[in-house]
């Protein structure tokens, strides 16, 4: 009634769908990003043995980061200060296609920001399906 001391309910407010343009996010993708470059962090530091990622990285991303350790080892007997695995600040996952991840994460080391950039493939043509590494990008 016109005379009620409840306010009317709104049907508008009730049936209108909500929108969003981004699609929620898959929180158990990122923190499987997140511990993926967790432990790229680790190997580069050198905690971790790179072996440990065979499985889920592409064997020619498995090549770049072997040459990448090359370096890295090189580098470290001129200067042999032990280096920090550094931790991921942020990440964020993209997802194109359900079977394609991109993930971009701002990673900080000794007080340093940098970018690292991944895209995970999920690969079920395996016996085992997982998320494989198929490209990996330093800022």
């Amino acid at each position: 009634l016109a005379l009620s001391a409840e306010p009317p309910a709104s049907p508008v407010a009730e049936t209108r769908p909500r929108l969003s343009l981004v699609p929620p996010p898959d929180r158990e993708l990122e923190q499987r990003a997140g511990r993926f470059v967790q432990a790229v962090l680790e190997v580069t530091a050198g905690t971790r043995s790179l072996q440990q990622l065979v499985r889920v990285v592409r064997p020619d991303v498995y090549e770049e980061m072997q040459h990448r350790m090359t370096v890295l080892g090189r580098v470290r007997a001129r200067d042999p200060r032990v280096a920090s695995a550094g931790r991921v600040a942020s990440i964020r996952v993209y997802k194109p296609r359900d079977d394609v991840a991109e993930v971009t994460a701002r990673v900080v080391r000794d007080g340093r920001s940098r970018a690292v950039a991944a895209r995970l493939e999920h690969d079920t043509d395996r016996r085992d399906p997982t998320w494989v590494c198929t490209a990996l990008c330093w800022v």
